[in-house]
């Protein structure tokens, strides 16, 4: 059976907007012409599947199976027919990352390997939250932290180092710590979206002695732009990425706290959905911001 693939193309998008209507309109298409062409690809079918009969629209038992399937299927088979017909990488590029990490260097490395491949067409969704790959047409993801086991694909950049530090303001009206435990008698502020149940604490090794220290948290926040706020203006203490805060750490904006003790690195990886086939432009984007992780590493 013939199935043409743009109707395929027009159900995902259905699927991954939760609207047809939006989908419609993201491929510029009449919303009476996309519905015509969802009803040609169930017909061919011979099975229905979106429930159209709810204000909001939602997949059958054969939608969500052909959604789950098809989807990893067709992205393989773009990536085959656009390496086959293009000498130069080309095509779109769905990419997540965290927010202040894609705001501070992300943006900067797509641009640039965007300036040596122009065909090349981004869509970068920042977002602390990690995001379901599979359901928002996700092609390639930057994860901070400890993965979960799953069915992804995992490359790693490298590690995320960590600093502690405060503003000179904190410190004068609350005192210096001189050691890992005296931490519990400061205000720390604490990134709450911390995958593990113990947000509060922390772990400090020096030679071969460790502490574990748990934190007094007075502030939680759940981004690490507003945490950077948080230290300058002297609410607490905070334990947190080298390249958020080594900038002021140097002008003297802020001052690095017991810099003889470390806490474990984050592990950073380069995630992305498995799959037979992988596009050349995702490789080469992959091999791209793994050079630009290097150059962050160098800067700590």
């Amino acid at each position: 059976m013939n199935y043409d693939l743009t109707l395929w193309h027009l159900f995902f998008r259905i699927v991954e907007r939760g609207s047809l209507t939006k989908a419609a309109k993201d491929l510029r298409l009449d919303p009476s012409v996309a519905s015509r062409r969802l009803a040609a690809l169930e017909h061919q079918l011979k099975v229905q599947l979106i429930n159209r009969s709810t204000r909001k629209l939602s997949l059958t038992t054969a939608g969500t199976m052909a959604y789950e399937q098809m989807r990893p299927l067709l992205n393989e088979m773009d990536g085959i027919l656009s390496d086959i017909s293009n000498k130069s990488l080309a095509g779109k590029i769905k990419i997540t990352a965290p927010v202040n990490l894609g705001e501070r260097y992300v943006t900067q490395w797509l641009t640039l390997f965007q300036h040596q491949h122009p065909d090349i067409i981004f869509d970068l969704v920042l977002s602390d939250k990690c995001m379901d790959l599979r359901h928002e047409g996700i092609d390639l993801a930057i994860r901070i932290g400890k993965l979960p086991a799953s069915s992804l694909v995992a490359k790693k950049l490298g590690d995320m180092v960590g600093v502690l530090c405060a503003s000179p303001e904190y410190l004068q009206k609350h005192g210096t710590p001189a050691h890992p435990q005296d931490l519990s008698h400061h205000k720390s502020i604490i990134y709450s979206l911390y995958q593990n149940s113990h947000p509060t604490r922390l772990l400090f090794h020096r030679d071969h002695v460790t502490e574990q220290v748990e934190l007094s948290g007075n502030f939680y926040l759940n981004n690490a732009g507003a945490i950077y706020q948080a230290v300058c203006l002297g609410a607490g203490i905070n334990a947190g990425p080298a390249w958020l805060f080594n900038e002021d750490i140097l002008s003297g904006k802020l001052v690095r706290l017991l810099p003889d003790w470390q806490f474990p690195e984050l592990p950073v990886h380069l995630v992305r959905i498995k799959s037979h086939y992988v596009p050349s432009k995702i490789s080469a984007l992959m091999d791209w911001l793994v050079l630009c992780w290097k150059e962050i590493e160098e800067q700590v």
